[in-house]
């Protein structure tokens, strides 16, 4: 009889565990599915690459290694998030095939980096850049988006929100409109390409090669992204 009773207790016991780690176990899922950027599929474009170095650094480093720490980085938030995330790139490389065409590397490169945006149809297309000037005393992050895209508008103003409030405040850049750039030029999806800051400014090119501010500028578009993707649930 004393045998019976315990087995029934251990029973019982061991159905309580099974209900508190089912349960556990759902309610991480609902706070995982509750996130904006989940199930949501976002291109990511690590600007240059391969035989296309980008703009060149005062310490010899090149845009195309910054950019594509940046993007390495923004692409584990956004995956932690649920997202479903495609990159042009994921290591120094270019895009470029030859076709027999005649055409020059750099418009082949970019061609074929449109067309996986297009091919994917994501939610969401980002390009990511480092900016460089012949004047040094210019800086900041800034944000573009192409003509007549209103939901690229959007996105560009809430991803240039969170690049001045968790970089820096004194920043007075503003999202552009900008339909001269092949890359994100007549996309009709929500498209930003952004400039991360200037290799040509000592200061903001030190902050550029630091990891930990890679990780910032990563997370700063994260941010901007899960606002966007927020207000478009809620509009």
């Amino acid at each position: 009889m004393v045998r019976k009773y315990w087995i029934i207790r251990i029973c019982l016991l061991l159905i309580s565990i099974t209900v508190l780690i089912a349960s556990f176990n759902y309610y991480k899922s609902i706070e995982t599915y509750s996130i904006p950027t989940t199930a949501k599929v976002i291109v990511i474009d690590p600007g240059h690459g391969g035989f296309d170095p980008g703009k060149l650094g005062h310490n010899g480093k090149h845009e195309k290694e910054i950019n594509l720490a940046i993007s390495l980085y923004l692409r584990e938030y956004l995956e932690q998030s649920g997202s479903i995330v495609i990159m042009t790139r994921e290591e120094d490389i270019d895009l470029y095939i030859d076709d027999g065409s005649n055409r020059k590397m750099k418009s082949v490169d970019l061609t074929n980096r449109k067309n996986i945006v297009i091919e994917n149809a994501p939610h969401v297309f980002l390009s990511i850049h480092v900016n460089s000037f012949t004047q040094s005393k210019y800086y900041g992050a800034q944000t573009f988006y192409p003509k007549n895209n209103e939901s690229g508008k959007q996105l560009a103003n809430m991803i240039q929100e969170e690049l001045v409030r968790v970089l820096d405040n004194d920043n007075r850049r503003v999202p552009l409109e900008n339909d001269s750039v092949y890359i994100i030029k007549e996309l009709d999806i929500p498209t930003v390409l952004i400039e991360c800051g200037f290799l040509s400014n000592p200061q903001e090119e030190q902050k550029l090669n630091d990891p930990h501010y890679q990780q910032k500028i990563a997370w700063s578009i994260y941010v901007g992204l899960q606002r966007y993707f927020k207000m478009s649930v809620q509009g």
